[in-house]
């Protein structure tokens, strides 16, 4: 068995146990497990109408609980058998167990895309691919990471802002917010700069098919730097 082959299963391992046994006897955790703040926080930033949602990385759907309660019409992806196990006993009935970088979806399926702390397991540019060929036009792209000093399990990504920036900008969305958060139990706080903070978090749009490539760069760029 390869390196990379061992670590892919100990990661599998891992997100198995997860899902049977929960995060409490885990080191590691999520915000959006474990912040109810930063649940209605993200909740907050939907549409106020129902929308149909794609959560990739869904887990033991706690987030996605959340966001079905509020009558947002959400789907729950993910690799793991028993996360989505987990998530269903949770009541969630839109699961779908798939790889990121082939959706099993049809184009323009959903109104948002979120990548709630899961990136860090994936292909930046193939899965921003996949996402914009399911969003309907205009449709919002989310995503939450973590901070630079918040610790991860091994085999998580801490990707730099500047790079996420950038593989939005290539697989074709328009960056418009980007925000330095503190998500405790009760309350999310913005901070003004990574440090400090413990997550990330983007906002994008699926840009419009109309103009170049290289003038939606530009504008992910100008946006990267006012941002700092």
């Amino acid at each position: 068995m390869t390196r990379e082959a061992r670590q892919a299963a100990g990661l599998d391992k891992f997100y198995r146990r997860i899902g049977t046994q929960g995060w409490r006897e885990s080191r590691y955790f999520t915000f959006s497990v474990r912040s109810p703040a930063l649940r209605h926080w993200l909740a907050a930033q939907l549409p106020a109408r129902s929308a149909a949602l794609l959560s990739i990385g869904c887990g033991r759907g706690e987030l996605e609980h959340h966001l079905s309660d509020l009558r947002h019409r959400v789907v729950g992806l993910d690799v793991s058998h028993q996360m989505l196990q987990s998530a269903q006993r949770r009541g969630l009935d839109r699961l779908v167990r798939a790889d990121a970088r082939a959706l099993p979806f049809a184009a323009a399926s959903f109104d948002v895309v979120i990548f709630p702390e899961s990136i860090g397991h994936l292909a930046l540019a193939e899965v921003f691919r996949e996402a914009k060929r399911v969003l309907k036009e205009r449709g919002r792209l989310l995503i939450t990471t973590y901070a630079s000093a918040v610790g991860v399990h091994p085999r998580y990504r801490k990707f730099a802002p500047a790079d996420i920036a950038d593989a939005l900008g290539e697989a074709g969305f328009r960056l418009e917010e980007r925000r330095f958060l503190k998500a405790k139990r009760n309350a999310v706080v913005e901070v003004p700069s990574d440090d400090g903070a413990e997550l990330l978090y983007l906002s994008s749009r699926r840009a419009a098919e109309t103009g170049s490539a290289a003038k939606n760069h530009a504008g992910l760029r100008d946006a990267r730097a006012g941002g700092r």
